[in-house]
């Protein structure tokens, strides 16, 4: 019975399961199966849905491989994310059938596993979220994906019909800033699920482009790093292994200031458009904005 008990705790973090599912799934009755859940005590079964889920989308138990499913998949650094996916399929081979106490871990991986649950779940999320100088609203959210920039966990989402005003609306809430994440309703009829490329402003399906020039240990960091394999930069030419354009794909011209600015004056803006003008203008004011405050 605990083979099957851990099978079907793999199966609901896929998705929400009917009782035939689950029976045809393992070859046994449906009979078996309920008295297997009964031993469960964080599973519910949903007569509205007539498919069982995690009681406040959180497991007692996940398996290894599942939770390094979740964070495989959210590494930045592309050369460390290849690594990890050999890695995580050694794992799988050895401790396919091992799972991880949930109440021993992180609140932030508490939150990014009950989030992960509830894209798998199509389940609309009651959640405390504060802002940039905002205070604490509570939003009903449709959670589309999770995703890593540098180090920060983000939440991409669209804002249900429950909420006052917004709806939907994209947006994408940092974890640290995320809090109180519930369960509010499951859908049957809707998938929640998005995999498209992202960063903390936004999808880059409205993006807008920019043209670089990195040089030294700008040029060489980039190269190191494996950041032309993101979607986020694309190289344009190399004129030494000291010298190389780019193309760098943006929502919010803040993001271009910040890299400009993190490796200035090792990295050049050789666009002429306004918007490059306007960045400009933005690096000048706060430059001299620090020298007076220094």
């Amino acid at each position: 019975m605990e083979s099957r008990k851990i099978e079907i705790y793999n199966s609901l973090f896929l998705q929400t399961c009917s009782k035939k599912f689950l029976a045809d799934k393992f070859s046994v009755s449906i009979k078996t199966i309920e008295n297997t859940i009964k031993t469960c005590d964080d599973i519910n079964y949903s007569k509205k849905l007539g498919k069982y889920h995690f009681k406040d989308l959180l497991p007692n138990r996940i398996s290894y491989k599942n939770y390094f499913s979740i964070f495989k998949e959210n590494f930045s650094n592309l050369i460390l994310k290849k690594d990890m996916l050999k890695v995580t399929k050694q794992m799988n081979s050895k401790f396919s059938n091992s799972m991880i106490n949930t109440s021993e871990l992180s609140a932030l991986s508490k939150k990014i596993i009950r989030s992960t649950i509830a894209i798998n779940h199509n389940c609309i999320l009651k959640v405390s979220y504060k802002g940039n100088k905002k205070d604490r609203e509570i939003k009903y959210i449709q959670p589309n994906q999770i995703f890593l920039v540098g180090s920060v966990y983000y939440l991409a989402l669209t804002y249900d019909k429950k909420n006052k005003e917004n709806i939907g609306e994209e947006r994408t809430f940092a974890f640290n800033s995320l809090e109180d994440i519930e369960p509010e309703e499951y859908q049957n009829n809707i998938i929640f699920k998005t995999d498209i490329s992202r960063n903390a402003f936004g999808s880059y399906k409205n993006a807008k482009e920019i043209r670089l020039l990195l040089t030294d240990a700008a040029a060489n960091y980039f190269t190191r790093e494996g950041l032309f394999e993101n979607e986020s930069y694309t190289f344009i030419t190399q004129e030494s292994s000291q010298e190389i354009e780019i193309k760098m794909l943006y929502n919010n011209r803040l993001e271009v200031v910040k890299l400009i600015q993190h490796w200035m004056p090792q990295i050049k803006l050789i666009d002429s458009s306004e918007e490059a003008t306007k960045i400009r203008k933005d690096i000048k004011n706060n430059f001299l904005s620090f020298i007076e405050t220094s």
